[in-house]
């Protein structure tokens, strides 16, 4: 049994994780209003995927780079660590792992919360009605739909419990009149400390080690309380918890910066959620992306490696067929050539 009076240590707090406004430039609606301008003037010329030329062959030595905005409190994020690590593994491509803030406690009390606003309506009553502009149907959607993809995916899953983000969710009534609501980072027990470890490991190049072996602790079931069992999931990457605990107290903001440049790439992608899969500045949202962004890769020029590099994992269930997509890659080429 897992030691239930384990407690994170404590550590310096946490600068502001609230978001600045995105920048008009952002590649999503700046690539909007091109596609829209372009269509209304020119719609026989109009191609809707735009692909970078090719400048030198992807090699082991010139790979093409993935950069995954995560949160260790997204599910989905936890479903598609298996495909980006076998991506790496196998293709000569990097994925560089940048773990942010949960949009939970970047806007406390209002973002985050997936439930119904019900106002004066109640709960879990869909006859009742819900306030006007409340997202009535994700909740429900949510947590049928990570167990559904979990289960597509042949990946193992549970939900998480403690939730790395304290947040009130029961009772699920109109009698609850603090439904959703989300403490203080202050008052967070686990969050930050899952962050910070995250940026650390990142910072030693560990980041996707940190993944693989801490997200099936939190969503795949493997322990029954996680928390106690992240020192030794961290030693499994290699590196000392003692000694990152030691180096976040020592400087904090060295670390801060990782999740402060992480959410500064995710602005200027144009898109807040996560996972969020960036290559060339493109956003690929959601763990059900996998499939187009290895598309885009493929029409970028993705190569195989000669030899596998680690950490290795086994091929996911659901794995794009790299020769299908290479030939469907070479016939939408000749169609815009023609």
């Amino acid at each position: 049994m897992a030691n239930r009076d384990f407690r994170a240590p404590d550590l310096p707090p946490v600068p502001s994780p609230v978001k600045d406004p995105p920048t008009a430039q952002n590649w999503l609606w700046r690539h909007h209003n091109d596609s829209v301008n372009n269509y209304l003037s020119k719609p026989d010329e109009f191609d809707p995927y735009p692909v970078p030329p090719l400048t030198d062959p992807v090699t082991s030595d010139n790979p093409l780079k993935v950069d995954l905005v995560d949160s260790v409190r997204s599910p989905y994020s936890y479903l598609v660590v298996d495909r980006l690590a076998y991506l790496q593994s196998n293709f000569n491509c990097t994925v560089d792992i940048h773990v942010i803030f949960p949009v939970a406690v970047n806007s406390p009390g209002t973002a985050g919360s997936v439930h119904p606003d019900h106002g004066d309506n109640k709960m879990g009553e869909p006859e009742g009605g819900f306030k006007e502009g409340g997202r009535w149907y994700k909740w429900a959607d949510a947590c049928v739909d990570c167990e559904r993809q979990a289960h597509y995916n042949g990946i193992p899953f549970a939900w998480a419990n403690p939730d790395p983000v304290t947040q009130n969710h029961y009772p699920f009534l109109d009698t609850n009149k603090d439904y959703g609501k989300v403490p203080q980072l202050d008052d967070q027990p686990w969050i930050s400390w899952m962050v910070r470890l995250a940026n650390a490991a990142d910072y030693h190049g560990k980041s996707l080690e940190f993944l693989l072996y801490t997200g099936p602790l939190i969503w795949g079931g493997q322990s029954d309380f996680w928390p106690a069992d992240i020192p030794e999931a961290i030693k499994k990457t290699g590196l000392d918890y003692d000694e990152l605990i030691s180096e976040i107290k020592a400087d904090p903001a060295k670390f801060d910066a990782q999740w402060q440049k992480a959410q500064k790439m995710a602005q200027e992608s144009g898109h807040g959620g996560v996972p969020n899969m960036i290559f060339n500045g493109e956003p690929h949202f959601g763990q059900d992306r996998f499939g187009q962004l290895f598309t885009r890769l493929v029409q970028s020029g993705l190569t195989r490696r000669d030899t596998p590099i680690h950490p290795i994992v086994p091929k996911p269930r659901r794995f794009p067929d790299y020769d299908k997509e290479v030939q469907y890659a070479k016939e939408d080429l000749a169609k815009r050539s023609q």
